[in-house]
C-alpha cells in the first residue's frame, strides 16, 4: 500500500531541492514524478515491513502519520543518492521513523487501529470528573496505595 503521493512530497519539502533530487538533468525546472514515485513506494514497502508484525496488510484507514513517515523515508533515500545540503538532518527524521515503526511493530506505540485494522470504538458511559463531589471522598491515587509501583 503507497502511504503518500507526489503531491505530499511537493507539499513538505522545497521544490528546488525535490527538482535537484529527482533529475540527473542540472537544467530540470520541474520534480520528476517517476522518481518520487518510486521512492515513495520504496518507502511504502519499508513500512510495510514493520506493519506485517501487527497488522494484516493493506490497512483499511492508514493513519495520518504514516504519510509523514513515507515522506520522510522517501525523502532520506533520495538525498542519499544525491546528497543537495546536509544529509544529517534527512537522516535524523530517517532514524526517527525506523524508531516508531520498530515500537509499533513491538506493540510498544499503536497507531490507533485495532487487530482488524479498524479504528477502536469510541468509548461509551465515560464519566469526567471536574474534581471530588464530596470535599470527604477518599482520594483514588495517594502515597499509600501507589507504594510499589
Amino acid at each position: 500500500m503507497i502511504y503518500a503521493a507526489a503531491a505530499d512530497m511537493e507539499a513538505r519539502y522545497p521544490n528546488r531541492d525535490l527538482v535537484q533530487l529527482t533529475n540527473e538533468d542540472t537544467t530540470q525546472v520541474t520534480v520528476n514524478g517517476t522518481v518520487i514515485a518510486q521512492a515513495l513506494a520504496d518507502a511504502s514497502a519499508e513500512i510495510d515491513g514493520y506493519l506485517a508484525a501487527r497488522f494484516a496488510l493493506p490497512l483499511a484507514d492508514p493513519p495520518a502519520v504514516l504519510n509523514r513517515v513515507a515522506c520522510d523515508i522517501a525523502m532520506y533515500r533520495l538525498q542519499a543518492l544525491r546528497p543537495l545540503h546536509d544529509i544529517i538532518e534527512a537522516r535524523d527524521r530517517y532514524l526517527d521513523a525506523i524508531k516508531m515503526l520498530e515500537k509499533v511493530a513491538d506493540g510498544k506505540l499503536t497507531l490507533g487501529l485495532s487487530a482488524d485494522n479498524l479504528e477502536p470504538p469510541a468509548a461509551s458511559g465515560a464519566t469526567v470528573l471536574q474534581g471530588p463531589a464530596d470535599a470527604t471522598q477518599a482520594k483514588v491515587f495517594t502515597r499509600d496505595r501507589l507504594r510499589g509501583f
